[in-house]
């Protein structure tokens, strides 16, 4: 076999293990029902009043989710019944996020694996005759 045809092959062969790895990451796009951006996590603070047991170092927590927007950092309090779900939908957030951005990725490197074997099987255009 030539190693024009054993090129072709390789490339033929990595566009569909590229396809199939596409496939997983699109099943776990559309699988994500519902999102929160952000994240929850226990944020500890000190009131400022010089009597409070925060002054000594026993500071005041709060369950709270945390997101950007419009350039801002975003706060929000979260009630106890709130946390579990909120944790679930943060955490499909980055999912969700972490499959698209591999998809960019893997749809960038099968684009290059599409021109390599375009550029493995392209023939040079017949010569005109001199007569």
């Amino acid at each position: 076999m030539n190693m024009h045809l054993e090129n072709a092959s390789r490339s033929r062969k990595r566009i569909l293990d590229l396809r199939d790895q596409e496939h997983e990451l699109l099943k776990t796009l559309v699988s994500c029902r519902s999102l929160t951006k952000g994240s929850v996590y226990n944020l500890r603070t000190r009131c400022g009043k010089p009597s409070c047991t925060c002054a000594q170092g026993q500071l005041h927590s709060a369950m709270v989710l945390s997101w950007s927007q419009a350039g801002k950092t975003k706060i929000f309090a979260v009630q106890p019944g709130d946390l579990g779900r909120l944790i679930r939908l943060t955490g499909e957030y980055r999912t969700f996020r972490q499959a698209r951005s591999k998809l960019v990725k893997l749809q960038k490197e099968l684009l290059k694996e599409v021109d390599k074997l375009e550029t493995t099987l392209r023939e040079a255009p017949p010569q005109a005759s001199r007569s």
